[in-house]
């Protein structure tokens, strides 16, 4: 949590406090986030004098879901490419994972992006995908 508080010291006018609520392995996807849209917003480049700020900043279903108000098309396509770099980082340590789920049996379980160590230490299944 003491990331956090880095984060939204460095970035105070797009993260109100307490808005981040993930684990510290995906802060660095969030910084490298928040650092595009500071510079897209401080140089305007949009020419619309735009103002984000994060709603929040979750994990759900096991990988990122962010919300961002009082953006334009551009700070909304940052934010999903952040989300989508979250379906391969681990949210504990931050280095290459993928999507375990909590039990053997999907449609009950609880699903985290994890690396091999940490869906080994918390006893996670790794998902199998059907190909076609």
């Amino acid at each position: 949590m003491k990331d956090a508080y880095k984060l939204y010291d460095k970035y105070p006018s797009l993260l109100p406090k307490n808005s981040i609520k993930c684990k510290a392995g995906w802060y660095n996807v969030i910084n490298q986030m928040c650092a595009a849209i500071q510079v897209y917003v401080d140089n305007d480049i949009s020419g619309m004098k735009i103002n984000p700020q994060f709603e929040y900043i979750r994990e759900r279903y096991g990988v990122l879901d962010i919300r961002v108000s009082n953006g334009d098309d551009i700070v909304k396509l940052i934010a999903n490419s952040c989300e989508k770099l979250s379906y391969h980082t681990c949210e504990y340590c931050g280095t290459k994972g993928e999507l375990y789920c909590s039990s053997k049996y999907k449609s009950w379980s609880h699903f985290k992006t994890l690396c091999l160590n940490h869906a080994i230490e918390l006893f996670y299944y790794k998902l199998h995908q059907k190909h076609q």
